[in-house]
């Protein structure tokens, strides 16, 4: 079957009109996308991070009168997210805090993003089979469950969602003087995204990709195309930055630089290791340091990347959109990859735009035999809603999510505190004693869990075996209030 056509010469003029055919069907997509997520609307909160950021954000459950001000002024978390918390705080006005409500208008993003994929690749490769395959891909990976079930990640499914509202303004500009105020539509749309997710800070190095590797532009005019775009980038990345510093979190996780170089190169193995074959995915991922090059992890990194360097010079009609492909998967995975320190590691949610570049190169191979495509294509899809089908329950609840992240992962030290949480919640201190001491078994030095050890044995009636736990959260963190109290009731007992 005949490649896509390299997309120089329809891109001289302001793009035409998408076809109405090609609507209706990333249409009916984005409805069936929908459609598979509704299970997610029965979900409860998760009390990691939705209780703090949703029903307990000031920003959020304020007064609209009195909220809308504060959250352009007085950030509530560690980032500048204005627009996310506008976004919560209209569903707060609609559904009165049932979670409901939230997950409804979740899937309902998430699905737009499905109807903006298929119209962005069709604009790419003006091939709707190809852009409906990848948009399949996009909403029904259960890569995805992690972003569309935790009402936390709302930032990313709208920060995504004007993400590629601008990607498809900047495509309908073209070079024709009317398509000017397309890119200043587009630069505007950008600047949202960017007030409400700072992972859509890469949207001018892949503009730049997109102008080298499919416009054939040269660099310098790549550039003046696309300087403009910097300007909120940065904006963003300093908020970020100072937010984090505030916060305490920029202290690198790696003793050395080329530690943390093939960490991050194994992590982006598997990474791609977690699109092809994703069946042992969790909400957390313990990742263990790699310092050699004979790391099991980085071998296998270096040959996924070597082979798609292979495409790159074994295949000359997809050449550059190999390149193409592997500049959007690793320049979405860029903020994330410890250029910035950051404590998350790896995370599923990382990947829901970079997918797109994998998902792309993938359907374009494919799309070179008719035959392949079409039985492919299909079974693949059908796959993945099956494996979706099954991940989707994981995130019904707390206990259920962190009793499926220790199966899957039993050195998540993150995991075993949080089930000891759902045990506290139900009052079943035996259990929540043993959770904390499988947690301090495999991380010693976390304050709050040692903290929570020392309470649970003080409501047990085990005194003498409280001090220890509350001595140690209190040399770890001194400023554990949690400790402190327990620690002058210990005292005071008899």
């Amino acid at each position: 079957m005949k490649s896509p056509p390299l997309p120089d010469d329809r891109l001289a003029s302001e793009a035409g009109p998408i076809p109405r055919r090609v609507i209706v069907a990333a249409l009916l997509l984005g409805l069936l996308t929908v459609a598979l997520f509704a299970p997610t609307w029965k979900d409860q909160m998760l009390y990691w991070d939705d209780d703090e950021n949703v029903l307990h954000n000031p920003l959020v459950v304020m007064s609209p009168a009195a909220g809308l001000k504060r959250i352009f002024i007085a950030p509530f978390s560690t980032d500048y997210y204005p627009l996310t918390y506008i976004s919560l705080a209209v569903d707060h006005v609609l559904w009165q805090g049932q979670f409901f409500g939230y997950h409804v208008t979740q899937s309902l993003l998430h699905g737009a993003n499905v109807f903006l994929i298929v119209l962005l690749v069709w604009r790419w490769t003006e091939t709707l089979p190809v852009a409906l395959l990848v948009g399949a891909w996009f909403g029904w990976h259960p890569v995805q469950v992690e972003t569309v079930a935790w009402i936390a990640e709302r930032k990313n499914v709208l920060g995504a969602f004007l993400f590629l509202l601008a990607w498809l303004a900047y495509l309908k500009a073209g070079d024709s003087e009317r398509g000017k105020r397309w890119r200043w539509a587009a630069l505007g749309l950008f600047l949202l995204a960017a007030l409400t997710h700072a992972l859509v800070i890469v949207m001018p190095g892949l503009l730049i990709a997109y102008e080298l590797c499919l416009r054939r532009t040269r660099f310098t005019e790549a550039l003046r195309r696309t300087w403009l775009f910097f300007v909120p980038t940065v904006f963003a990345a300093a908020l970020r930055v100072l937010g984090h510093a505030q916060s305490g979190q920029l202290v690198r996780p790696f003793r050395s630089l080329t530690e943390g170089i093939l960490t991050m190169t194994k992590v982006v193995g598997q990474y791609l290791d977690t699109l092809f074959w994703p069946t042992q995915l969790s909400n957390h991922y313990t990742v263990t340091t790699a310092n050699s090059l004979a790391n099991t992890g980085v071998l296998m990194a270096l040959l996924l990347f070597i082979v798609w360097a292979a495409l790159l010079l074994w295949d000359r009609p997809l050449r550059r959109w190999s390149a193409f492909a592997l500049a959007w998967f690793l320049i979405c995975l860029a903020p994330v990859l410890q250029l910035v320190p950051h404590p998350t590691l790896r995370a599923d949610r990382y990947l829901y735009v970079a997918a797109l570049g994998a998902f792309l190169l993938v359907a374009l191979l494919l799309n070179k035999n008719r035959a392949v495509f079409g039985v492919v294509g299909p079974l693949s899809a059908v796959c993945l809603v099956g494996l979706t089908l099954v991940r989707i329950p994981d995130w019904h609840d707390p206990k259920t999510l962190w009793t499926d992240c220790v199966k899957k992962n039993p050195r998540s030290a993150l995991g075993y505190y949080s089930l000891a949480g759902c045990a506290i919640g139900e009052k079943d201190w035996p259990t929540a004693e043993g959770q904390l001491r499988k947690c301090i078994d495999l991380k010693p030095d976390f304050a709050e869990a040692q903290a929570r050890l020392g309470a649970v044995c003080l409501l047990e009636g085990k005194n003498a075996d409280a001090r220890e736990p509350l001595e140690r959260a209190l040399a770890l963190n001194p400023q554990l209030a949690e400790a402190q109290h327990n620690l002058a009731i210990l005292e005071q007992a008899p």
